[in-house]
């Protein structure tokens, strides 16, 4: 009896076939509880990688705990807000110039008798127990509203999960690399990789987007309000999306979008005055030449740390929306981060063939063709040589 029992410790204290399966179903737990939640871990992954630089600066004064909240405090809770408000817009201006309708038209078409509702609060309460058609309206505002908390709630939960990661994230990496990964190993190799080009995908391109569209709005709102002859650029805010989003189109980029805007200027020059052609050409000149040398001396070198190719970039940003619905547009970058440095780090060293580091790495390279690609975002303009 004693050594059976002396047995049943001993396999317990070794990690046998019983231990793999046990861990094989944490596994599956955790994994049905991130594919649950995937697009809120990865939305705190974005804000973790935003903040981090930011909370480093502020950490050698204030201390680790108390640096990440004041990081996602004062810089990353405003930054949040003020972007889901400016997209809010963006999308109601888009929205707007798709169906051409004014609110007016769209309110008599709801099943919404907004003309006839009663003020007293008893008649409304009569009313809506009558009306089956206010009383679907009152559900699917409830609906609404239960959406909206769920959301605010999951938000916060990402919120937590970033600041959990900007305290302890030295502390995880080092217990991985003592416990599990060991020093000098490829897997933490290969992390590190990953952590570096999430920087730079995160804070670096991402960061220079968000950037890119609140300049370019600042100077369209600026324009519609300076601009001679009452020429306007219809729909800023969208516009200025478009800008950003266009900033990782190769060879062309933002002249597209100017050029466009320029069209829509002209156009109204015509039917106003001719005289006012200088307007659209002064325009394209500014935003051509003043405002893309900005964006390509000030904002994307302070920004973008390494480098991936832009074609790769556009690619991951405009799949991601497109495969994985919102968060897309945070996994897209992930997933193209982990399959690049596989392929660039881990790949060759599989195939016995150590990485090239005497002609550059894959990233070398692709670093080397961010600012040929950029100066071609200015109008399609290559650099001699």
């Amino acid at each position: 009896m004693a050594t059976d029992t002396t047995a049943v410790r001993d396999r317990l204290r070794e990690p046998g076939l019983g231990w793999w399966l046990f861990g094989v179903l944490v596994l599956a737990v955790v994994t049905w509880i991130g594919l649950r939640y995937l697009g809120w871990i990865v939305f705190g992954l974005f804000t973790y990688y935003v903040g981090r630089p930011i909370s480093r600066r502020v950490e050698s004064y204030v201390g680790a705990t108390p640096a990440a909240a004041l990081t996602l405090a004062f810089i990353i809770v405003p930054i949040v807000l003020f972007l889901a408000a400016f997209l809010s817009v963006a999308v109601g201006q888009a929205l707007e110039l798709l169906s051409g309708q004014s609110v007016q038209t769209i309110l008599a078409r709801l099943p919404l008798p907004t003309q006839t509702l009663p003020t007293d609060p008893v008649q409304f309460a009569v009313v809506v127990l009558q009306d089956p058609t206010l009383s679907t309206a009152l559900g699917e505002f409830g609906v609404a509203v239960g959406a909206a908390g769920a959301t605010l709630f999951n938000a916060f939960l990402a919120l937590i999960f970033a600041f959990f990661l900007l305290t302890s994230d030295d502390a995880l990496a080092g217990w991985f690399e003592a416990n599990v990964f060991g020093t000098d190993s490829l897997a933490g190799d290969y992390l590190r990789r990953v952590d570096g080009g999430l920087t730079s995908i995160y804070f670096g391109y991402t960061l220079t987007i968000f950037a890119v569209i609140v300049l370019a709005a600042i100077i369209y709102t600026v324009f519609n309000v300076v601009a001679p002859g009452g020429l306007v650029i219809p729909s800023a805010i969208l516009l200025a999306v478009v800008t950003g989003i266009f900033t990782l189109v190769p060879l062309l980029g933002r002249s597209i979008v100017y050029a466009f805007i320029v069209a829509l200027l002209s156009v109204q020059a015509v039917a106003v005055d001719t005289r006012l052609l200088w307007v659209p050409v002064v325009f394209f000149a500014l935003m051509a030449l003043v405002f893309d040398n900005v964006v390509r001396t000030y904002v994307r070198p302070y920004l973008s740390g390494k480098a991936y190719h832009v074609g790769l970039v556009m690619f991951a940003y405009l799949l991601g929306p497109a495969l994985f619905g919102w968060y897309g547009i945070f996994l897209g970058p992930l997933v193209m981060v982990v399959v690049v440095e596989f392929v660039t780090d881990v790949l060759p060293r599989m195939a016995r063939v150590e990485p090239d580091t005497a002609g550059g790495t894959a990233d070398d390279a692709a670093a080397s063709s961010v600012d040929d690609t950029d100066t071609a975002d200015r109008g399609g303009e290559t650099p001699s040589g």
